[in-house]
Formats: structure tokens, C-alpha cells, sequence
């Protein structure tokens, strides 16, 4: 599910609300009487657009939460991985941690450095 456009929404809310309490605070600080005025006179409207952020930000919420649907139902059924079963893919075919230079890991490609850092492997310099 495309959650860009929720996202986009509530950004777009807060981002008004953002303006007119910085207008708000501007005209505020004048010192004026007719500031002071002007800033009361804008608080409907960030009443307004508080609640337009508060609604879009939950919509984002209840469309993200609402998207997080697993099929891995198998997981439920399955037995997890002891932990006290050492890994076969934490160390080498000696027992000994890997263990690999920094200037050669680094010319690793970033599938090989993952699977490098999966197995446990030790970076030296």
C-alpha cells in the first residue's frame, strides 16, 4: 500500500498549522496593541488547522497500522532457534571467529559485507 499521500497530508497539515503559529507569534511580538490584536485574532484558525493535523496525522496512523498485515502465519507454528545451539554460520570451519582488514572489507560489495557481519565476522585494522 502507496502511504505517501497520508504522509504527505499530515505533513502538509502541520506544516499550516506551523505557519499561522509563527504568524501568530510574530505579530505577537510586534508589541503593538494592533499585534496583540492581529495574534488573537488568528487563533480560530490554528484552532482550525491543530484539528486538521491532529485528524490527518491519525489517518496516517490508522492507514500505517492498518497496513502492517502479516501473512507469516507459519511463524506461529514453528519452534524458534534454541539459543544455546551455537550457530553454524557464526565462525569459520576452525571455530575461530572471522576475522578481515579493514581496507578489504570495504571493497566488499554490501551483500558480501552483510553476510560477512551475519556470520560474525571481526573487523582489524
Amino acid at each position: 500500500m502507496n502511504l505517501k499521500p497520508y504522509l504527505d497530508a499530515a505533513q502538509a497539515a502541520d506544516a499550516e498549522k506551523k505557519r499561522i503559529l509563527a504568524e501568530m507569534d510574530a505579530a505577537f511580538n510586534e508589541g503593538t496593541p494592533e499585534g496583540k490584536e492581529k495574534a488573537l485574532s488568528l487563533r480560530p484558525a490554528l484552532d482550525e488547522a491543530t484539528a486538521k493535523a491532529d485528524q490527518a496525522n491519525q489517518l496516517y496512523a490508522s492507514m500505517r497500522d492498518a497496513s502492517l498485515v502479516t501473512d507469516n502465519m507459519a511463524s506461529f507454528f514453528t519452534v524458534p532457534p534454541d539459543p544455546a545451539v551455537p550457530s553454524l554460520n557464526q565462525s569459520d570451519e576452525s571455530g575461530k571467529p572471522k576475522t578481515m582488514a579493514l581496507p578489504e572489507f570495504k571493497a566488499l560489495t554490501p551483500r558480501e559485507r552483510l553476510a560477512f557481519a551475519k556470520s560474525g565476522g571481526k573487523l582489524t585494522d
